[in-house]
């Protein structure tokens, strides 16, 4: 018998053979969009792959120069480092969480459309942030022009573009989960999902071109954890719900609405399509003002992923 659970162990259990592999991952924030990251964390999913998920709580602007001095090995602002890595900086994405922006522009109950929003104020959480270049794109799409017939007002963080939708300095604002829901239980009105209108990655994996050529393996370990964790979300809806009802600590009716509305956002596979990275790029180029196409290889290396997703 003990001969036997020892073969199980070699055959099914290798990374109890090996010590764990300490990797820091760093998040901008505690949203739901790093959802996988946590729950795969917590459940094991990385420990099983060999890897010791240290997940570091970082600002976004800060991530990509912390990629290449090796004070981080991955970063999941996946935005801030395909710009950088736009830019020249040796940093790639290597895979995608999310594949549609997790917003909602929210406003107030009698602003019924976004043409109503000319002449009001959008709250957004900084310039040159996903809520602004986003929030841009879309009013531009109805025809208002930004900075001119509608003005774009930076708060600091989406709790408090809530705060001041409710307080009536904002009429309308670019919320994230769980703010969106927490506001149409307050009587706000939602103009749009963004995920709708565009596709574009909020969350994902990315590293320095230095750990791509000097610990491949590492690399694909943490994919494999990822597409498990990503794998682990959609299959298991009860026990997500738990863990966003417990972790992000809302009520149960909220939990489930919050993982129903994550859902559509994930990636199934890690992948995403390859028109939605251009354009995503080509709004965040346009902001800095950068006109020349950027070679996908730039910025970009799925060939990682593609070895991770082989026997999932």
């Amino acid at each position: 018998m003990r001969r036997a659970a020892i073969l199980f162990l070699l055959l099914f259990c290798p990374a109890i053979l090996n010590a764990a592999e300490k990797v820091r991952y760093a998040y901008p924030a505690k949203s739901l969009n790093y959802l996988p990251l946590f729950l795969g964390k917590d459940k094991g999913i990385y420990a099983a792959e060999g890897i010791d998920l240290e997940l570091v709580l970082v600002t976004s602007r800060i991530q990509v120069t912390a990629l290449t001095t090796g004070d981080l090995e991955f970063s999941g602002a996946q935005s801030q480092v395909s710009s950088a890595a736009a830019l020249g900086f040796p940093v790639k994405v290597v895979g995608f969480i999310t594949v549609k922006p997790t917003f909602w522009l929210t406003a107030r109950p009698e602003i019924r459309s976004i043409p109503d929003l000319k002449g009001k104020v959008i709250g957004i959480t900084a310039i040159g942030s996903s809520t602004d270049t986003l929030a841009r794109y879309l009013v531009r799409k109805y025809g208002l022009v930004p900075d001119k017939e509608v003005a774009l007002f930076a708060t600091g963080t989406t709790a408090n573009i809530l705060a001041a939708l409710n307080g009536g300095s904002v009429q309308a604002g670019m919320l994230s989960p769980p703010f969106h829901s927490m506001a149409k239980m307050m009587g706000f009105h939602i103009l749009a999902y963004l995920g709708d209108h565009v596709e574009q990655s909020l969350s994902g994996v990315a590293t320095s071109d230095k750990m791509l050529r000097d610990h491949p393996e590492t690399v694909r370990k943490v994919l494999r954890a990822t597409l498990k964790s990503l794998r682990f979300v959609r299959q298991n809806k009860e026990e997500t719900v738990q863990y966003i009802l417990r972790e992000w600590k809302v009520e149960r009716s909220l939990a489930e609405e919050l993982y129903a509305s994550m859902l559509p956002a994930f990636s199934p596979d890690g992948g995403m399509n390859e028109k939605g990275i251009r354009d995503a790029l080509e709004r965040e180029m346009g902001r800095v003002d950068k006109k020349e196409e950027i070679p996908l290889s730039r910025v970009i290396d799925l060939r990682p992923l593609k070895e991770a997703q082989k026997g999932l």
